[in-house]
């Protein structure tokens, strides 16, 4: 590829963007709706114990989430407290905002 590519992910297919990201190199990371926590993840829904990322993000990152949402995953998730993590607050992530969200933050980014 020319570029690394802009990777968006969602809920637990955050899980795979993430373990992509580990040894991959992005332009940019969308993760909408992404678990707090490996640890936090129901044993109905994901059997088995997948360590804690321990990736250091050097491209732009966001969280996709509704209000509430991202206020746990400010509290739980190991970037949540990020400064160079872009917090993107839709009503609901399936809605026209949050295309639109993404197409602003893209923008903002130069994408």
């Amino acid at each position: 590829m020319p570029f690394p590519p802009v990777i968006f992910a969602r809920s637990l297919g955050c899980l795979i963007a993430q373990t992509y990201i580990s040894s991959h190199p992005a332009s940019a990371l969308c993760l909408i709706s992404p678990p707090p926590s490996n640890t936090s993840l129901s044993k109905s829904k994901f059997p088995t114990n997948l360590p804690e990322f321990n990736f250091e993000p050097k491209f732009p990152l966001s969280f996709m989430a509704a209000a509430k949402e991202l206020e746990v995953l400010r509290a739980q998730h190991r970037l949540g407290d990020d400064p160079g993590v872009d917090m993107l607050s839709v009503p609901d992530v399936e809605s026209p905002e949050a295309l639109a969200a993404v197409e602003k933050w893209l923008d903002e980014l130069g994408i």
